[in-house]
């Protein structure tokens, strides 16, 4: 049961779970109402103590020490079609964005760990390293976590 089209407040709660570390949705106060509608889409599970995947109403009942935890499909439903076009299509065979893609969506990838920066080394780098005048100085990659992403079907609801 997928939302035709999330709300600018669930995205922004996907959002802000998809630039955790672990995914986390931690400190937002949300309705129970909109928890209802994020856990039935499946964009969010909660763990039991024992690691297993609660169903809705358990993780409704659950305590907030329960992290609420994105899902793969909760990250995709969070990208616009400008963001999910470049992350899916014309990615080189070492998991460079295409050029032309405009920084702004490489930075909001970037920040929602899809892609990350990388030097002629190789090594990963906090932003492009625009400096204002010499423009992009390091390169966009799609991670692996973005590679899953943009591969996940419509109708995957995997974690």
């Amino acid at each position: 049961m997928h939302p035709t089209a999330p709300t600018s407040r669930t995205v922004a709660y996907l959002k802000k779970a998809s630039a955790h570390p672990q995914g986390h949705l931690s400190g937002a106060r949300v309705s129970s109402r909109l928890l209802r509608e994020l856990l039935q889409a499946r964009y969010f599970y909660r763990n039991d103590p024992d690691g297993f995947v609660m169903d809705v109403e358990e993780a409704l009942a659950a305590s907030d020490d329960q992290p609420l935890i994105i899902t793969l499909a909760g990250r995709r439903a969070a990208l616009t079609t400008a963001q999910l076009a470049p992350l899916a299509n014309g990615v080189g065979p070492d998991g460079c964005l295409a050029p032309s893609v405009p920084w702004p969506t490489t930075r909001a990838l970037a920040a929602l760990g899809l892609a990350e920066f990388r030097d002629q080394q190789g090594g990963t780098q906090l932003h492009d390293g625009d400096d204002g005048v010499n423009g992009r100085r390091h390169h966009a990659f799609r991670t692996s976590l973005g590679q899953l992403v943009a591969e996940l079907r419509k109708d995957d609801d995997r974690a």
